[in-house]
């Protein structure tokens, strides 16, 4: 095998992975799996928000 052969093979595994995983991201069925993933950077915002209310009912508990 040369040098252009082996540009060829690898230009078209390139491509036949880009259009797999695109195939991959745009079907139906992981559209509520992507949905729940855009949510994932407003989850840390809702823990840390309960673990705030649960420390100050903590604090009026104790005092």
């Amino acid at each position: 095998m040369d040098q252009d052969s082996l540009r060829a093979i690898s230009t078209l595994l390139v491509f036949i992975t880009f259009i797999s995983l695109s195939v991959s991201v745009f079907r139906k069925s992981r559209k509520s799996y992507f949905e729940d993933a855009a949510l994932l950077p407003f989850a840390d915002d809702d823990i840390s928000r309960k673990r705030k209310s649960d420390a100050k009912d903590v604090e009026s508990h104790n005092e």
